[in-house]
């Protein structure tokens, strides 16, 4: 039968004490996406003019061969300074990374020897602007052209440009001596204007025939590669009809083939990007609070006058039409308040540069989970008692809240629960701190399998998941197969990170059914841990008896949320399957901050209690006294401690006979403490003469 989730159940199974965060802090905890959004808003024009070949500048590189890094084939990016400051994607740049697969980068990360993607790459350069980029190499000496890349300032200030040059260059990697196409492009970069030129030249065999295709990323890319900003054409079209990219893997399509349709650019052929006039800002970092979240930015240069700011739940990026929730902010960060706890909450920014000029909104929205509302406590009540006594401590709390009581401020364990806390035996003052927690519960997951689904995929397929605050994974259902109907058998559940490093795991007894129509859902326990992190793993790394699990791959609706706490975004093969564990049953543990309680031990207070004492008719006499101490009924009594005024212990004598030694003791007073063998205590003021 199906387990029922309720409070009790998860009381049941819960054995470790954690908290959902109280602040949501950037990627692993919640918050994403440090990204501005300039690439897509460039504009983009194309035209024929004249290719102009610079052959002086600086050589950067020259063939010496015709494979390898001697043909400039994955060579190091050569770190060059721009002569003049260049404005990109509302950043000022003063030295660009130039691959020798046909493009540059910004910033100081810089791309690998082997990025031949430079668009659809998730490298974390600033930005790319890709004039040809694949796989590519030159030659040398062959048919008497040798290529290289080089760099030349060109014009006057505050006119000038930067010019990059592929010089001869195959237009994919080859290493043939007896055949070679060879064809030059450049990127310009054009100073106070910071416009973007892409400028080929028409190509020829150097030596030989064999035709040459396939196809380049040509475009811009931002800090993402979200953020982008290509050309399309397939071999039905023309090189030069390109269209704007669908993707960041759109390509264009070459050939060298005089037959193609899509051929290879001609003479003077040029793509030319120019900026906005109004750049957007780059989100950088946000906190939540249960029911508010803020966001920060930093400014693009030339910096807008005011901002505008928009959020919502799910994920639907604003248009140019979006009404925005905030406007006209002057500086570089907004608080929106009044929102609910456990939620989360996507923000987009934009720049105002005024008169209707309005930049592009960022490419990704920052990502903030709103931790939580805790209960309260509402009342603590400490207590006084004297050395070698207990303290019955006292705390309430919101109803429906649990009080959690501790030893420590904070980390740690709980060491109790409930309103009432009663110390072990105390000699000194000592502070204990209580807390409120409450419980939620909940199912996240696709809830059944469809009569459609399929087994497949195995030990090597996963589900992804991203967490947002702690929780545990208390139960999922399972659908495991077997080909004879009721076969029983074990399957190891893992939980993995990123990486796929199990970090738990658990071996669980299953049943195995031969079709969908025999399978009902197998709840299995886990009780998984999970602290905030991204795309985490859940798969199987063993099974016996089965053979695989039920899959499914209709009527998927990635993510699965529960807001807040974690979202099931895919797959090992993205949205195409939900593997094996549904119904997701988890535990979250929300508790406030904790507020300390003393049990206070105070010997002075103890000093007014009867010397013939306050039980029965145990009596210690005589009092003061010299040597000895005279127990009546000492049968009564289990052991005696022997304190002075600070509550530190000097002796504990256990069963006491009739006469009690204490000889060896300064003169003073002592607290004589009487632990009956009943459970109970009594207390006795003692003057040694």
């Amino acid at each position: 039968m199906k387990l029922l989730y309720n409070l009790n159940i998860f009381k049941h199974f819960r054995k470790q004490n954690f908290r959902i965060l109280t602040l949501c802090s950037l990627l692993l905890s919640g918050a994403h996406s440090l990204v501005s959004a300039q690439a897509k808003a460039y504009s983009f024009a194309q035209s024929t003019g004249t290719f102009t070949t610079v052959t002086g500048g600086t050589v950067l590189g020259t063939a010496t061969a015709n494979s390898g890094t001697e043909s400039l084939y994955q060579v190091t990016p050569y770190d060059v300074a721009l002569p003049f400051n260049f404005n990109y994607n509302g950043t000022v740049y003063t030295s660009i990374k130039i691959s020798s697969n046909g493009y540059i980068t910004f910033g100081t990360t810089a791309p690998s020897t082997s990025n031949s993607v430079p668009i659809s790459s998730t490298e974390a350069y600033e930005g790319a602007i890709s004039v040809f980029g694949k796989g590519l190499n030159t030659f040398a000496n062959l048919g008497g052209i040798t290529g290289d890349i080089r760099t030349d300032v060109v014009g006057t200030a505050p006119n000038r440009e930067m010019v990059i040059q592929w010089t001869n260059f195959r237009p994919a990697y080859g290493t043939s001596s007896t055949s070679a196409y060879a064809f030059s492009f450049q990127i310009r970069l054009k100073e106070t204007t910071n416009v973007i030129d892409m400028v080929y030249n028409s190509g020829a065999f150097a030596i030989g025939s064999t035709n040459v295709l396939g196809t380049v990323q040509v475009g811009l890319r931002g800090a993402s590669n979200s953020d982008y900003n290509n050309r399309l054409n397939a071999s039905t079209l023309a090189f030069t009809s390109s269209t704007p990219g669908t993707a960041n893997t759109s390509t264009q399509y070459t050939s060298t083939a005089s037959t193609s349709t899509a051929g290879m650019p001609p003479a003077g052929f040029t793509y030319t990007w120019t900026p906005p006039t109004c750049f957007a800002p780059t989100l950088t970092t946000g906190s939540s609070t249960p029911n508010s979240v803020t966001v920060n930015w930093t400014a693009p240069m030339p910096s807008p006058a005011t901002y505008d700011v928009y959020y919502n739940t799910t994920n639907i990026a604003p248009t140019s039409t979006t009404t925005p929730t905030q406007t006209n902010i002057t500086g570089t960060s907004a608080t929106i308040n009044s929102l609910a706890s456990t939620t989360s909450y996507y923000v987009w920014v934009r720049s105002n540069c005024g008169a209707g000029n309005y930049s592009e909104w960022s490419a990704l929205p920052i990502l903030l989970n709103t931790p939580c509302q805790p209960s309260n406590i509402l009342s603590t009540a400490g207590a006084t008692v004297c050395p070698g006594t207990s303290a019955t401590l006292n705390a309430t709390a919101d109803a429906g809240a649990t009080v959690k009581w501790y030893d420590v401020p904070t980390g740690g364990t709980s060491i109790a629960s409930g309103n009432s806390y009663t110390t072990p035996s105390l000699t000194t003052t000592t502070n204990y701190w209580v807390s409120a927690m409450k419980e939620t519960q909940g199912l996240v997951g696709k809830k059944i399998i469809e009569s459609g689904a399929s087994t497949g995929g195995g030990l090597s397929s996963y589900m992804i998941f991203s967490v947002y605050s702690t929780f545990t994974l208390k139960t999922v259902d399972v659908f495991p197969y077997s080909s004879t109907d009721g076969t029983p058998g074990t399957v190891t559940v893992e939980l993995r990170n990123s990486s796929g490093t199990v970090i738990a795991s658990k071996v669980v007894n299953v049943v195995g059914h031969n079709s969908t129509a025999n399978s009902i859902p197998q709840t299995i326990t886990l009780d998984f841990v999970i602290p905030p992190g991204s795309n985490y793993r859940l798969g199987v790394g063993a099974w016996t008896g089965v053979t695989n699990m039920y899959r499914d791959s209709t009527n998927l609706a990635f993510p699965y949320s529960f807001p807040g706490v974690v979202d099931i975004t895919g797959s090992s093969l993205g949205a195409a399957y939900f593997y094996f564990f549904y119904n997701w049953g988890i535990l979250t543990e929300c508790e406030s901050s904790r507020q300390q309680i003393t049990a206070t031990v105070d010997a002075v207070a103890c000093l007014g209690i009867s010397e013939t004492g306050a039980k029965g008719d145990v009596k210690v006499y005589p009092n003061p006294f010299s040597e000895i101490i005279n127990v009546h009924k000492p049968e009564l009594v289990k052991s005696a401690k022997v304190l002075d005024l600070s509550g530190k212990l000097i002796r504990t004598i256990d069963y006491p006979q009739a006469t009690v030694r204490l000889q060896d003791l300064s003169a003073g007073v002592y607290i004589l403490i009487l632990d009956m063998k009943d459970g109970t205590q009594q207390s006795v003021k003692i003057i040694k003469k």
